[in-house]
């Protein structure tokens, strides 16, 4: 197995004997330092390389530092930027991590403090890789609303793919909470109805006495009440999918209303 390549360290500063300090401090570090003296040659750099850690000086004699780390911010490089100055404020700090700084350092600074900051920005850089490629996979394995990859989640998978293939009406079963909706939805959006309407009623929640009406719809006129003509859930859904959830709750009389319409599309 090739070893893992060591992590590296950009050093943006002008100050030659500066940056050979920094360097004795960092010697027992296993980094791959890399020493640019401007900030063209720093952006130069940035353009083929992205490091862990950029350690960057913000007096720079070419260009303002603070340039060099939006540069960093608006490309959304992986890396963990480290301002040093001479010159800190509390207006410079701030701008500074508003454009992603993790940590700002006043020179003097003695050995320790650098290492301190240097380990703390390597961890957190490589704790948002890690973050990063958790998102990734996570991403990958979601499914309609699902999130899963293991064999029992692939079966169910499998046959939502089989189900939305197919034209037939489909029942399905589970405690509450357990993702029917979501199951329903699945179906739907890997079905060739993806395009069309997506309904769902919850029958549970509708009146008895407002049930068909709010499945078949009605015309003006049909009862008490019914001013002007609806379209029930049924009408909604045509050419796409109709999802009735706690279908149980229906009376008797609409449920074989429902298997009629179920078998005749009419």
């Amino acid at each position: 197995m090739p070893a893992s390549l060591p992590l590296s360290l950009l050093l943006v500063e002008d100050s030659c004997s500066l940056a050979a300090v920094y360097q004795h401090y960092l010697r027992a570090e296993r980094l791959q330092l890399i020493h640019k003296e401007t900030g063209q040659e720093a952006l130069d750099y940035l353009a083929q390389h992205i490091p862990n850690v950029i350690l960057l000086d913000l007096k720079l004699p070419d260009m303002d530092g603070m340039d060099i780390l939006r540069h960093v911010h608006g490309q959304g490089m992986p890396c963990s930027v480290v301002i040093i100055t001479a010159h800190g404020s509390v207006n410079v700090a701030v701008d500074a991590m508003r454009y992603g700084a993790v940590d700002f350092i006043e020179k003097p600074f003695n050995a320790e403090r650098l290492l301190v900051t240097v380990r703390n920005a390597l961890e957190r850089q490589q704790l948002n890789t890690m973050v990063a490629r958790y998102q990734e996979q996570f991403d990958r394995h979601r499914y309609h609303g699902f999130i899963g990859a293991s064999l029992v989640m692939q079966a169910v998978y499998s046959t939502i793919d089989n189900a939305a293939a197919s034209k037939a009406t489909v029942f399905i079963t589970g405690e509450s909470g357990t993702g029917k909706e979501i199951c329903a939805e699945a179906i739907h959006k890997q079905s060739p109805r993806q395009e069309q309407p997506f309904i769902a009623l919850n029958c549970a929640a509708i009146p008895r006495d407002l049930m068909e009406s709010e499945v078949f719809g009605h015309i003006k006129g049909a009862f008490t009440g019914a001013a002007t003509e609806r379209i029930g859930a049924a009408g909604q859904a045509h050419g796409g999918t109709l999802f009735l959830d706690e279908i149980c709750e229906m009376d008797l009389d609409l449920q074989s209303k429902l298997l009629r319409f179920i078998q005749t599309s009419r």
